[in-house]
């Protein structure tokens, strides 16, 4: 509740678009070249439903993304799927509507929400706690929060794993998917122990020494229009942190995500903000990052790596 009455307080000071960020949108990105094959991620978070009214959010959602949004290769949630303590009935909803969408491959994490539903979550999403998934040259290593905690907690043996993961595909784009952020990721609310990575500093280090494109998080529903909610730290090796916003309308804030595209053959990713909200792309708020080797995808569909 502290954390939430900051917010309130000064959210006005900051609600502006990511100054950091000019140049073209994607959609008068004009390449001297034919496109590529394209890569579409679904990057989400925090829909936690308390109500019948907030479950028709992401339903919503849902049906904007089908609707809106060329060919959805696969989408990541970023944890907190539902609302802590929830039931088998409340995972049977999530799971129908989920299928109902055109997308087939679903990944995700545990948020704290999800860890407070205990045995149901996992007897519902058959997800290990830490994973990989990788498309074309693309490694994403998936880490769930393991407490009950509102900050994230992620285990030494999962740190372990994630670190020999990162050491041994630097020839990959390697994108982190956890909960919360990291201490020194530049986003905002990182400075409140509750919206972060317990020892973030642990995570640091191997950022200081290996390559990892893209670290995205969840946690903190901050609306995408708003300074902090994405930042390229080059003090931790010119990693790109993101906040993925929240699948949520609540107080100033309508229903976002993020959509990461790529192109076979090209050093750039698109990072899309997405209101679904009012069913469209905020081009305003388009980032090209460029990467450091370029995209390669011969098609193949998504595979786990555990």
């Amino acid at each position: 509740m502290v954390y939430l009455r900051r917010l309130l307080f000064i959210f006005p000071l900051l609600l502006s678009s990511c100054g950091l960020f000019t140049g073209p949108t994607y959609d008068n990105y004009r390449p001297d070249r034919e496109r590529g094959r394209t890569l579409t991620v679904w990057m989400l978070s925090d829909i936690q439903p308390v109500t019948i009214p907030g479950r028709h959010v992401f339903e919503r959602a849902i049906n904007d993304t089908d609707r809106g949004v060329t060919e959805v290769n696969l989408a990541v949630i970023a944890g907190d799927l539902l609302q802590a303590r929830s039931q088998a009935e409340s995972f049977e909803w999530f799971l129908s509507t989920r299928k109902r969408s055109s997308i087939h491959n679903w990944y995700e994490i545990a948020g704290n929400h999800d860890v407070r539903s205990g045995p149901v979550f996992h007897q519902y999403i058959k997800k290990p706690g830490h994973y990989g998934v990788r498309v074309g040259n693309i490694l994403f290593l998936l880490l769930s929060d393991e407490s009950t905690a509102s900050r994230t907690d992620i285990s030494d043996s999962a740190f372990q794993w994630w670190r020999k993961a990162v050491r041994n595909n630097q020839q990959d784009i390697i994108i982190t998917v956890t909960h919360a952020q990291l201490l020194h990721s530049g986003l905002f609310a990182s400075f409140v122990p509750s919206r972060r990575i317990a020892d973030s500093r642990r995570f640091e280090k191997v950022l200081r020494e290996e390559k990892v494109a893209i670290w995205a998080s969840g946690h903190s529903h901050l609306p995408q229009g708003m300074w902090g909610t994405i930042s390229i730290e080059r003090e931790l090796g010119g990693t790109c942190f993101v906040n993925v916003s929240a699948i949520r309308e609540d107080a100033f804030m309508d229903s976002q995500s993020r959509f990461f595209i790529f192109e076979d053959g090209s050093d750039v990713v698109w990072i899309r903000s997405r209101n679904h909200t009012k069913g469209r792309f905020d081009a305003g708020l388009d980032v090209p990052l460029k990467l450091d080797r370029p995209f390669a995808w011969n098609g193949k569909a998504p595979e786990l790596v555990l």
